[in-house]
């Protein structure tokens, strides 16, 4: 096993090993880091750019739709209901370049990451400020 195949083969393990309340949160984060890469794409004019990591960003929100229980109530039909929209602009983020529309996503997007990063976190970690950190040290999905 070379040294890409034992990074890969360790980050697969993590991946089967973290809570699904983890999992969740690093699509979160992965959403915003692709999200953030798409506005700067347009910025720069890179529209092929801009195109790619709006398409794994609708992945990712595809993900975190597929990873709701309907059945447990309104907390996840509600959340059913802003990741469609969330897609849904998504598609006139790609077709318009708007940084606007995109903006206004990544606010979305962020509260919603950190309210996971709140209950993914132990208390006393997240009283110490400890999220923050967190998430500077995420683990990179790649895909």
């Amino acid at each position: 096993m070379n040294f890409k195949q034992g990074i890969s083969s360790y980050r697969n393990t993590q991946m089967e090993t973290m809570s699904p309340a983890r999992l969740i949160l690093l699509l979160f984060q992965k959403l915003d880091e692709e999200l953030h890469g798409a506005k700067e794409l347009i910025l720069s004019g890179d529209m092929e750019g801009k195109g790619k990591a709006i398409i794994k960003s609708q992945d990712i929100v595809m993900e975190l739709l597929n990873s709701l229980n309907l059945k447990t109530g309104q907390i996840a039909q509600n959340l059913q209901a802003l990741y469609l929209y969330i897609f849904r602009e998504l598609n006139n983020v790609n077709f318009y370049k708007d940084t606007d529309k995109l903006n206004v996503i990544l606010k979305i997007v962020d509260d919603l990451k950190t309210a996971w990063g709140e209950i993914t976190l132990p208390k006393p970690v997240r009283q110490k400020g400890q999220y923050q950190k967190m998430q500077s040290e995420k683990m990179e999905i790649t895909g």
